[in-house]
Protein backbone atom coordinates (compact mmCIF):
# COMPACT_ATOMS: atom_id res chain seq x y z
CA UNK A 1 0.00 0.00 0.00
CA UNK A 2 1.34 3.71 -1.12
CA UNK A 3 1.33 6.82 1.36
CA UNK A 4 -1.92 9.39 1.04
CA UNK A 5 -0.90 11.00 -2.29
CA UNK A 6 0.47 14.37 -1.77
CA UNK A 7 2.00 13.38 1.19
CA UNK A 8 5.75 12.93 1.61
CA UNK A 9 7.94 12.20 4.80
CA UNK A 10 8.80 15.79 5.85
CA UNK A 11 5.30 16.51 5.56
CA UNK A 12 2.86 17.97 8.42
CA UNK A 13 -1.00 16.57 8.08
CA UNK A 14 -4.00 16.49 9.86
CA UNK A 15 -6.41 13.68 10.42
CA UNK A 16 -9.71 13.49 9.98
CA UNK A 17 -12.82 10.22 9.92
CA UNK A 18 -15.53 10.11 7.39
CA UNK A 19 -18.05 9.01 9.57
CA UNK A 20 -20.02 8.13 6.94
CA UNK A 21 -17.39 5.14 5.55
CA UNK A 22 -16.23 4.20 9.30
CA UNK A 23 -17.52 0.59 9.82
CA UNK A 24 -16.49 -0.21 13.57
CA UNK A 25 -13.82 -2.56 13.03
CA UNK A 26 -11.50 -0.54 15.28
CA UNK A 27 -8.18 -1.81 13.13
CA UNK A 28 -7.05 2.31 13.63
CA UNK A 29 -6.95 1.51 17.34
CA UNK A 30 -4.57 -1.02 16.83
CA UNK A 31 -2.53 0.59 14.75
CA UNK A 32 -2.49 4.04 16.33
CA UNK A 33 -4.12 3.64 20.04
CA UNK A 34 -2.02 7.23 20.63
CA UNK A 35 -4.36 8.79 17.81
CA UNK A 36 -8.20 7.06 17.95
CA UNK A 37 -10.78 5.82 20.11
CA UNK A 38 -14.29 4.43 20.05
CA UNK A 39 -17.63 5.11 21.27
CA UNK A 40 -19.87 2.46 22.37
CA UNK A 41 -20.81 1.23 19.06
CA UNK A 42 -17.12 0.63 17.97
CA UNK A 43 -16.96 3.80 15.52
CA UNK A 44 -13.97 6.11 15.51
CA UNK A 45 -13.40 9.26 16.57
CA UNK A 46 -10.06 11.20 17.53
CA UNK A 47 -8.52 11.37 21.04
CA UNK A 48 -8.37 15.17 21.74
CA UNK A 49 -5.52 17.17 21.42
CA UNK A 50 -4.51 14.82 17.97
CA UNK A 51 -2.78 18.25 16.33
CA UNK A 52 -0.17 18.52 18.74
CA UNK A 53 0.26 14.95 19.08
CA UNK A 54 1.27 14.36 15.02
CA UNK A 55 3.08 17.33 15.66
CA UNK A 56 5.24 16.34 17.95
CA UNK A 57 5.95 12.58 17.69
CA UNK A 58 7.22 11.01 14.61
CA UNK A 59 6.10 7.50 15.12
CA UNK A 60 2.85 9.05 15.80
CA UNK A 61 2.80 10.49 12.34
CA UNK A 62 4.02 6.90 10.78
CA UNK A 63 1.47 4.83 12.56
CA UNK A 64 -1.50 7.67 11.31
CA UNK A 65 -0.22 6.56 7.66
CA UNK A 66 -0.59 2.82 8.40
CA UNK A 67 -3.68 3.34 9.72
CA UNK A 68 -5.19 5.14 6.70
CA UNK A 69 -3.17 2.52 4.82
CA UNK A 70 -4.96 -0.06 6.37
CA UNK A 71 -8.78 0.86 7.31
CA UNK A 72 -10.44 -1.28 5.11
CA UNK A 73 -13.37 1.12 4.56
CA UNK A 74 -10.81 4.04 3.63
CA UNK A 75 -12.73 6.17 6.37
CA UNK A 76 -9.69 7.77 7.39
CA UNK A 77 -8.70 11.02 5.65
CA UNK A 78 -4.79 12.53 5.73
CA UNK A 79 -5.10 16.33 4.03
CA UNK A 80 -1.63 17.66 3.99
CA UNK A 81 -0.99 20.87 5.98
CA UNK A 82 2.69 22.08 4.96
CA UNK A 83 6.36 20.69 6.60
CA UNK A 84 6.34 19.09 9.42
CA UNK A 85 9.08 19.54 12.34
CA UNK A 86 12.17 17.90 11.80
CA UNK A 87 12.34 15.02 13.83
CA UNK A 88 15.11 15.19 17.09
CA UNK A 89 18.61 15.38 15.81
CA UNK A 90 17.03 17.11 12.27
CA UNK A 91 16.42 13.68 10.88
CA UNK A 92 12.93 13.63 8.99
CA UNK A 93 10.21 11.71 9.61
CA UNK A 94 10.88 7.73 8.40
CA UNK A 95 8.77 6.93 5.20
CA UNK A 96 5.73 4.33 6.18
CA UNK A 97 6.68 1.08 4.26
CA UNK A 98 5.32 1.11 0.90
CA UNK A 99 6.40 -1.07 -2.18
CA UNK A 100 10.37 -0.68 -3.38
CA UNK A 101 11.15 -0.45 -6.96
CA UNK A 102 11.31 -3.10 -9.07
CA UNK A 103 14.63 -3.94 -10.74
CA UNK A 104 14.78 -3.45 -14.10
CA UNK A 105 17.33 -6.77 -14.44
CA UNK A 106 15.24 -9.39 -12.57
CA UNK A 107 16.70 -12.88 -13.15
CA UNK A 108 15.93 -16.17 -11.75
CA UNK A 109 19.20 -16.19 -10.43
CA UNK A 110 18.34 -13.53 -8.01
CA UNK A 111 15.45 -15.73 -6.11
CA UNK A 112 15.39 -15.78 -2.19
CA UNK A 113 12.56 -18.04 -1.59
CA UNK A 114 12.47 -20.66 -4.62
CA UNK A 115 14.49 -23.33 -4.53
CA UNK A 116 13.44 -25.38 -7.44
CA UNK A 117 12.61 -28.98 -6.80
CA UNK A 118 15.14 -29.08 -3.87
CA UNK A 119 14.67 -29.60 -0.17
CA UNK A 120 16.44 -27.79 2.03
CA UNK A 121 18.84 -29.26 4.77
CA UNK A 122 19.37 -27.49 8.44
CA UNK A 123 22.86 -27.17 7.04
CA UNK A 124 21.83 -25.71 3.92
CA UNK A 125 20.25 -22.82 5.89
CA UNK A 126 22.74 -22.30 8.71
CA UNK A 127 24.79 -21.70 5.90
CA UNK A 128 22.85 -19.65 4.03
CA UNK A 129 23.11 -17.30 7.75
CA UNK A 130 19.86 -18.79 9.19
CA UNK A 131 19.45 -19.44 13.07
CA UNK A 132 22.07 -16.49 13.75
CA UNK A 133 21.82 -14.49 16.98
CA UNK A 134 19.42 -11.53 16.59
CA UNK A 135 18.37 -8.94 18.62
CA UNK A 136 14.91 -8.45 18.75
CA UNK A 137 15.51 -4.11 18.45
CA UNK A 138 17.42 -5.32 15.70
CA UNK A 139 14.83 -7.51 14.33
CA UNK A 140 11.92 -4.63 14.64
CA UNK A 141 14.15 -2.19 12.94
CA UNK A 142 14.88 -4.57 10.07
CA UNK A 143 11.21 -5.47 9.53
CA UNK A 144 10.08 -1.82 9.50
CA UNK A 145 13.04 -0.80 7.12
CA UNK A 146 12.38 -3.48 4.51
CA UNK A 147 8.67 -2.60 4.61
CA UNK A 148 7.98 -6.17 5.68
CA UNK A 149 3.90 -6.71 5.15
CA UNK A 150 1.50 -9.94 5.65
CA UNK A 151 1.52 -12.29 2.91
CA UNK A 152 -1.94 -13.44 3.87
CA UNK A 153 -3.69 -11.18 1.23
CA UNK A 154 -3.97 -7.80 3.34
CA UNK A 155 -0.83 -6.93 3.39
CA UNK A 156 -1.05 -5.64 6.83
CA UNK A 157 2.19 -4.05 7.83
CA UNK A 158 4.57 -7.06 10.30
CA UNK A 159 5.20 -4.48 12.49
CA UNK A 160 2.29 -2.43 13.19
CA UNK A 161 0.88 -6.07 14.27
CA UNK A 162 4.08 -6.74 16.39
CA UNK A 163 3.15 -3.54 18.29
CA UNK A 164 -0.06 -4.34 19.08
CA UNK A 165 1.44 -7.43 21.78
CA UNK A 166 4.40 -5.40 22.87
CA UNK A 167 4.47 -5.70 26.46
CA UNK A 168 1.77 -8.66 26.73
CA UNK A 169 2.51 -11.37 28.55
CA UNK A 170 2.19 -15.08 27.58
CA UNK A 171 1.82 -13.91 23.85
CA UNK A 172 1.52 -16.84 21.43
CA UNK A 173 2.41 -17.01 17.52
CA UNK A 174 -0.15 -18.73 15.45
CA UNK A 175 1.23 -19.80 11.38
CA UNK A 176 -1.45 -19.31 9.04
CA UNK A 177 -0.33 -22.42 6.88
CA UNK A 178 -3.70 -23.80 5.95
CA UNK A 179 -3.80 -23.04 2.41
CA UNK A 180 -7.77 -22.75 1.06
CA UNK A 181 -7.33 -20.04 -1.39
CA UNK A 182 -8.34 -22.06 -5.03
CA UNK A 183 -5.52 -21.80 -7.19
CA UNK A 184 -2.60 -20.83 -4.74
CA UNK A 185 0.45 -23.13 -3.17
CA UNK A 186 2.89 -20.66 -2.50
CA UNK A 187 2.45 -21.62 1.57
CA UNK A 188 2.68 -25.60 0.64
CA UNK A 189 5.53 -24.78 -0.98
CA UNK A 190 7.62 -23.23 1.22
CA UNK A 191 6.49 -25.39 4.23
CA UNK A 192 7.82 -28.77 1.94
CA UNK A 193 10.82 -26.82 0.30
CA UNK A 194 12.17 -24.38 2.71
CA UNK A 195 11.00 -26.10 6.01
CA UNK A 196 14.29 -24.44 8.23
CA UNK A 197 13.98 -20.75 6.70
CA UNK A 198 10.35 -21.46 7.80
CA UNK A 199 10.79 -22.41 11.41
CA UNK A 200 13.32 -20.00 11.70
CA UNK A 201 10.82 -17.47 10.71
CA UNK A 202 8.76 -19.17 13.66
CA UNK A 203 11.70 -18.25 15.78
CA UNK A 204 12.22 -14.54 14.87
CA UNK A 205 8.28 -14.32 15.46
CA UNK A 206 8.00 -15.36 18.61
CA UNK A 207 11.37 -13.26 19.90
CA UNK A 208 9.58 -9.85 18.20
CA UNK A 209 6.63 -10.39 20.59
CA UNK A 210 8.42 -12.25 23.31
CA UNK A 211 6.92 -15.31 22.77
CA UNK A 212 7.69 -19.16 23.81
CA UNK A 213 5.18 -20.99 21.85
CA UNK A 214 4.09 -21.57 18.38
CA UNK A 215 1.72 -23.10 16.95
CA UNK A 216 1.68 -24.21 13.01
CA UNK A 217 -1.77 -24.69 11.17
CA UNK A 218 -2.13 -27.31 8.56
CA UNK A 219 -4.87 -27.59 6.49
CA UNK A 220 -5.76 -31.72 7.21
CA UNK A 221 -5.66 -32.32 3.36
CA UNK A 222 -1.88 -31.93 3.69
CA UNK A 223 -1.02 -34.01 6.36
CA UNK A 224 2.36 -35.00 4.49
CA UNK A 225 3.19 -31.26 4.72
CA UNK A 226 2.37 -31.30 8.61
CA UNK A 227 4.50 -34.16 8.94
CA UNK A 228 7.38 -32.77 6.83
CA UNK A 229 7.55 -29.94 9.27
CA UNK A 230 7.45 -32.16 12.34
CA UNK A 231 10.47 -33.89 10.41
CA UNK A 232 12.59 -30.53 10.36
CA UNK A 233 11.43 -29.37 13.71
CA UNK A 234 13.07 -32.28 15.39
CA UNK A 235 16.29 -31.51 13.48
CA UNK A 236 15.77 -28.31 14.49
CA UNK A 237 15.07 -28.10 17.96
CA UNK A 238 18.76 -27.45 19.62
CA UNK A 239 18.81 -23.77 17.67
CA UNK A 240 15.17 -23.07 18.33
CA UNK A 241 16.16 -20.65 21.41
CA UNK A 242 13.19 -22.59 23.74
CA UNK A 243 10.35 -21.96 21.34
CA UNK A 244 8.39 -24.80 21.49
CA UNK A 245 6.53 -25.31 18.27
CA UNK A 246 3.26 -27.74 17.85
CA UNK A 247 1.95 -28.57 14.36
CA UNK A 248 -1.65 -29.40 14.36
CA UNK A 249 -4.35 -30.01 11.26
CA UNK A 250 -7.25 -28.06 10.65
CA UNK A 251 -10.31 -28.71 8.92
CA UNK A 252 -10.52 -28.41 4.86
CA UNK A 253 -13.06 -25.08 4.80
CA UNK A 254 -11.80 -22.04 3.01
CA UNK A 255 -13.12 -19.96 5.73
CA UNK A 256 -11.04 -21.60 8.38
CA UNK A 257 -8.64 -19.31 7.00
CA UNK A 258 -9.57 -16.24 8.22
CA UNK A 259 -7.86 -15.61 11.58
CA UNK A 260 -10.50 -15.97 14.12
CA UNK A 261 -12.17 -19.19 12.70
CA UNK A 262 -8.32 -20.66 12.90
CA UNK A 263 -8.34 -20.06 16.61
CA UNK A 264 -11.98 -21.89 17.03
CA UNK A 265 -10.10 -24.55 14.98
CA UNK A 266 -6.89 -25.46 16.63
CA UNK A 267 -9.15 -25.00 19.98
CA UNK A 268 -11.11 -27.71 18.40
CA UNK A 269 -14.52 -26.14 17.64
CA UNK A 270 -15.71 -25.45 14.04
CA UNK A 271 -13.93 -23.25 11.94
CA UNK A 272 -16.73 -20.13 12.84
CA UNK A 273 -14.79 -16.47 12.40
CA UNK A 274 -15.98 -14.48 15.44
CA UNK A 275 -17.10 -10.76 15.63
CA UNK A 276 -14.25 -8.41 16.88
CA UNK A 277 -13.49 -6.87 19.11
CA UNK A 278 -11.49 -8.48 21.02
CA UNK A 279 -8.61 -8.91 18.57
CA UNK A 280 -6.60 -11.94 18.66
CA UNK A 281 -3.74 -9.56 19.39
CA UNK A 282 -5.78 -9.57 22.85
CA UNK A 283 -7.54 -12.08 23.63
CA UNK A 284 -6.92 -15.05 20.63
CA UNK A 285 -5.12 -18.76 21.25
CA UNK A 286 -6.75 -19.94 24.67
CA UNK A 287 -7.41 -16.52 25.68
CA UNK A 288 -3.87 -15.47 25.30
CA UNK A 289 -2.55 -12.58 22.91
CA UNK A 290 -1.86 -14.05 19.65
CA UNK A 291 0.46 -12.98 16.55
CA UNK A 292 -1.45 -14.56 13.74
CA UNK A 293 1.17 -14.66 10.56
CA UNK A 294 0.83 -16.13 6.99
CA UNK A 295 3.46 -18.84 6.57
CA UNK A 296 5.21 -16.76 3.95
CA UNK A 297 5.30 -14.08 6.08
CA UNK A 298 7.26 -16.16 8.75
CA UNK A 299 9.68 -16.88 5.86
CA UNK A 300 10.17 -13.25 5.20
CA UNK A 301 10.66 -12.94 8.77
CA UNK A 302 13.46 -15.74 8.13
CA UNK A 303 15.03 -13.87 5.61
CA UNK A 304 15.23 -10.75 7.28
CA UNK A 305 17.24 -12.12 10.42
CA UNK A 306 19.35 -14.11 8.10
CA UNK A 307 20.08 -10.59 6.06
CA UNK A 308 18.89 -7.92 6.95
CA UNK A 309 16.77 -5.02 5.34
CA UNK A 310 19.19 -4.61 2.30
CA UNK A 311 16.98 -7.38 0.26
CA UNK A 312 15.18 -6.99 -2.63
CA UNK A 313 11.00 -7.13 -2.07
CA UNK A 314 10.60 -10.36 -3.52
CA UNK A 315 7.34 -13.23 -2.90
CA UNK A 316 6.03 -16.15 -4.47
CA UNK A 317 2.73 -16.10 -7.31
CA UNK A 318 0.97 -19.13 -8.16
CA UNK A 319 0.39 -19.51 -11.52
CA UNK A 320 -1.48 -21.91 -14.37
CA UNK A 321 -4.73 -21.97 -16.03
CA UNK A 322 -7.81 -21.58 -14.36
CA UNK A 323 -8.41 -25.14 -12.24
CA UNK A 324 -4.78 -26.14 -12.49
CA UNK A 325 -2.46 -27.64 -12.73
CA UNK A 326 0.07 -24.64 -10.97
CA UNK A 327 3.62 -23.66 -11.12
CA UNK A 328 5.12 -21.57 -7.94
CA UNK A 329 7.73 -18.91 -9.49
CA UNK A 330 8.91 -16.14 -7.70
CA UNK A 331 9.12 -12.31 -8.92
CA UNK A 332 9.43 -8.86 -7.41
CA UNK A 333 6.33 -6.72 -5.78
CA UNK A 334 5.04 -4.49 -8.58
CA UNK A 335 6.68 -6.69 -11.53
CA UNK A 336 4.10 -6.69 -14.39
CA UNK A 337 1.53 -8.79 -14.78
CA UNK A 338 2.15 -9.05 -18.61
CA UNK A 339 5.48 -10.15 -18.14
CA UNK A 340 4.84 -12.58 -15.26
CA UNK A 341 2.16 -14.28 -18.03
CA UNK A 342 4.86 -14.04 -21.05
CA UNK A 343 7.59 -15.62 -19.45
CA UNK A 344 4.84 -18.61 -17.60
CA UNK A 345 4.36 -19.20 -21.66
CA UNK A 346 1.07 -17.47 -21.95
CA UNK A 347 -0.16 -15.33 -24.59
CA UNK A 348 3.23 -15.68 -26.69
CA UNK A 349 2.98 -17.66 -30.22
CA UNK A 350 3.27 -21.20 -30.24
CA UNK A 351 2.49 -21.11 -26.62
CA UNK A 352 -0.25 -22.21 -24.35
CA UNK A 353 -2.63 -19.78 -26.47
CA UNK A 354 -4.54 -16.09 -25.96
CA UNK A 355 -5.50 -15.53 -22.86
CA UNK A 356 -9.28 -14.25 -22.66
CA UNK A 357 -8.98 -13.45 -18.71
CA UNK A 358 -6.86 -13.85 -15.37
CA UNK A 359 -8.33 -14.34 -12.23
CA UNK A 360 -5.23 -12.42 -9.56
CA UNK A 361 -5.30 -12.82 -6.46
CA UNK A 362 -7.35 -16.19 -6.05
CA UNK A 363 -10.86 -16.52 -6.25
CA UNK A 364 -11.19 -13.51 -3.71
CA UNK A 365 -9.12 -11.72 -6.01
CA UNK A 366 -10.89 -10.23 -9.14
CA UNK A 367 -11.38 -10.80 -12.72
CA UNK A 368 -8.51 -8.73 -15.15
CA UNK A 369 -9.88 -8.41 -18.81
CA UNK A 370 -7.01 -9.15 -21.30
CA UNK A 371 -6.49 -5.64 -22.35
CA UNK A 372 -5.40 -4.71 -19.30
CA UNK A 373 -2.80 -6.66 -18.17
CA UNK A 374 0.28 -4.80 -17.82
CA UNK A 375 -0.37 -3.62 -14.83
CA UNK A 376 1.82 -3.89 -11.73
CA UNK A 377 1.47 -6.87 -9.45
CA UNK A 378 0.54 -4.59 -6.10
CA UNK A 379 -2.86 -3.51 -4.41
CA UNK A 380 -3.10 -0.05 -6.00
CA UNK A 381 -2.68 -0.73 -9.24
CA UNK A 382 -4.51 -3.90 -9.16
CA UNK A 383 -7.39 -2.13 -7.71
CA UNK A 384 -8.00 -0.02 -11.20
CA UNK A 385 -8.37 -3.27 -12.88
CA UNK A 386 -10.50 -4.78 -10.76
CA UNK A 387 -8.38 -7.15 -8.45
CA UNK A 388 -5.89 -7.36 -5.96
CA UNK A 389 -2.90 -8.98 -4.95
CA UNK A 390 -4.81 -11.27 -2.67
CA UNK A 391 -2.81 -14.86 -1.96
CA UNK A 392 -0.75 -14.20 -5.24
CA UNK A 393 -2.23 -16.72 -7.18
CA UNK A 394 -2.84 -15.92 -11.24
CA UNK A 395 -4.75 -18.38 -13.17
CA UNK A 396 -5.25 -17.61 -16.77
CA UNK A 397 -9.03 -18.06 -18.09
CA UNK A 398 -8.04 -19.31 -22.19
CA UNK A 399 -9.86 -17.37 -24.77
CA UNK A 400 -12.15 -20.25 -25.91
CA UNK A 401 -13.45 -20.33 -22.09
CA UNK A 402 -16.79 -18.36 -21.27
CA UNK A 403 -15.87 -15.49 -18.30
CA UNK A 404 -19.35 -15.73 -17.40
CA UNK A 405 -19.21 -19.00 -16.68
CA UNK A 406 -15.98 -18.87 -14.89
CA UNK A 407 -17.16 -16.28 -12.76
CA UNK A 408 -20.44 -18.34 -12.19
CA UNK A 409 -18.16 -21.67 -10.45
CA UNK A 410 -16.36 -18.81 -8.40
CA UNK A 411 -19.58 -17.22 -6.78
CA UNK A 412 -21.17 -21.08 -6.04
CA UNK A 413 -17.28 -21.73 -4.52
CA UNK A 414 -18.45 -19.19 -2.39
CA UNK A 415 -21.99 -20.21 -2.02
CA UNK A 416 -21.12 -23.71 -0.81
CA UNK A 417 -17.75 -21.78 1.57
CA UNK A 418 -19.85 -19.69 3.54
CA UNK A 419 -19.74 -19.86 7.72
CA UNK A 420 -23.79 -19.51 7.20
CA UNK A 421 -23.36 -16.88 10.00
CA UNK A 422 -24.58 -13.41 7.86
CA UNK A 423 -27.53 -13.32 5.81
CA UNK A 424 -25.34 -11.46 3.20
CA UNK A 425 -23.07 -14.87 3.08
CA UNK A 426 -25.68 -17.57 3.50
CA UNK A 427 -28.72 -16.14 1.59
CA UNK A 428 -26.79 -13.55 -0.84
CA UNK A 429 -24.35 -14.95 -2.49
CA UNK A 430 -26.22 -18.83 -3.54
CA UNK A 431 -28.75 -16.19 -4.63
CA UNK A 432 -25.98 -14.13 -6.90
CA UNK A 433 -23.95 -17.01 -8.11
CA UNK A 434 -27.73 -18.23 -9.47
CA UNK A 435 -28.66 -15.40 -11.47
CA UNK A 436 -24.84 -15.49 -12.83
CA UNK A 437 -25.51 -19.37 -14.29
CA UNK A 438 -28.69 -18.41 -15.33
CA UNK A 439 -26.89 -15.58 -17.44
CA UNK A 440 -24.43 -18.13 -18.45
CA UNK A 441 -27.93 -19.97 -19.67
CA UNK A 442 -29.13 -17.15 -21.57
CA UNK A 443 -32.11 -17.31 -19.24
CA UNK A 444 -31.26 -13.69 -17.40
CA UNK A 445 -33.02 -10.63 -17.47
CA UNK A 446 -31.72 -7.22 -17.47
CA UNK A 447 -33.66 -6.61 -13.92
CA UNK A 448 -31.33 -10.00 -13.03
CA UNK A 449 -28.04 -7.61 -13.88
CA UNK A 450 -29.15 -4.81 -11.82
CA UNK A 451 -29.89 -6.84 -8.76
CA UNK A 452 -26.76 -8.62 -9.33
CA UNK A 453 -25.05 -4.99 -9.36
CA UNK A 454 -26.82 -3.61 -6.51
CA UNK A 455 -26.19 -6.42 -4.19
CA UNK A 456 -22.49 -6.82 -4.83
CA UNK A 457 -22.40 -2.89 -4.69
CA UNK A 458 -23.69 -3.06 -0.84
CA UNK A 459 -21.32 -6.16 0.28
CA UNK A 460 -18.00 -4.40 0.75
CA UNK A 461 -16.77 -4.16 4.61
CA UNK A 462 -20.20 -6.87 5.51
CA UNK A 463 -20.32 -9.66 7.64
CA UNK A 464 -18.03 -11.18 10.39
CA UNK A 465 -15.01 -12.58 8.07
CA UNK A 466 -15.62 -10.23 4.84
CA UNK A 467 -15.59 -13.21 2.55
CA UNK A 468 -18.15 -11.54 0.58
CA UNK A 469 -15.70 -8.86 -0.51
CA UNK A 470 -13.99 -11.33 -3.14
CA UNK A 471 -16.93 -12.87 -4.40
CA UNK A 472 -18.23 -8.76 -5.12
CA UNK A 473 -15.13 -7.79 -6.57
CA UNK A 474 -15.20 -11.05 -9.46
CA UNK A 475 -19.00 -10.10 -10.29
CA UNK A 476 -18.31 -6.37 -10.32
CA UNK A 477 -15.48 -7.07 -12.59
CA UNK A 478 -17.37 -9.25 -14.98
CA UNK A 479 -20.02 -6.60 -15.22
CA UNK A 480 -17.35 -4.03 -15.79
CA UNK A 481 -15.09 -5.96 -17.69
CA UNK A 482 -16.65 -7.83 -19.78
CA UNK A 483 -19.74 -6.05 -21.22
CA UNK A 484 -20.38 -7.31 -24.26
CA UNK A 485 -20.20 -10.62 -23.19
CA UNK A 486 -22.57 -10.30 -20.44
CA UNK A 487 -24.94 -8.44 -23.37
CA UNK A 488 -24.23 -11.47 -25.81
CA UNK A 489 -25.56 -13.88 -22.95
CA UNK A 490 -28.38 -11.53 -22.00
CA UNK A 491 -29.82 -11.29 -25.55
CA UNK A 492 -29.92 -15.48 -25.40
CA UNK A 493 -26.81 -16.96 -26.40
CA UNK A 494 -22.52 -16.88 -25.51
CA UNK A 495 -20.38 -15.13 -28.29
CA UNK A 496 -17.90 -18.05 -27.72
CA UNK A 497 -20.32 -20.71 -29.46
CA UNK A 498 -20.35 -20.68 -32.93
CA UNK A 499 -23.49 -19.82 -34.44
CA UNK A 500 -24.85 -21.88 -37.74
CA UNK A 501 -25.89 -20.60 -40.92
Amino acid sequence: MSRPQGIGPGDRFRVRIDASKCDGQGVCGLVAPELFSFDRYGYAYLVDGVQDVLDADDSARRSAIEAEATCPRLAIVLEKLGPAPAAAGGAPVAPAATRPPVPADWSDDRRRLHVGDAVETLDDWKAAGGFGPVERERLWADAEAFGLRGQGGALFPVVSKWRQLDGARDAVVLVNAAEREPGTMKDRYLLAHRPFLFLDGVRLAALAVGATKAVVAVDEDHADIADGVRTALAAAGPVMDGVAVDVTLVPAKYVAGEETALIASVQGGPPLPKWRPPYPSTAGLNGKPTLVHNAETVCQIGLIGARGAAMEATTLFTVGPFGGPFDVVERPFGYSLAALLSECGYGTAGSAGAIGAVIVGGYSGGVVAPDRLEVAMWNDPLKSVGASLGTKSVQVVPAERCPVEVVASILEFFGGETARQCPPCERGLPDMAAIVRRLERGEAQTGDMDDLSTFMGTLAGRGICRLPDGAARVALALLANFEDHVASHLAGACPLVAVGP
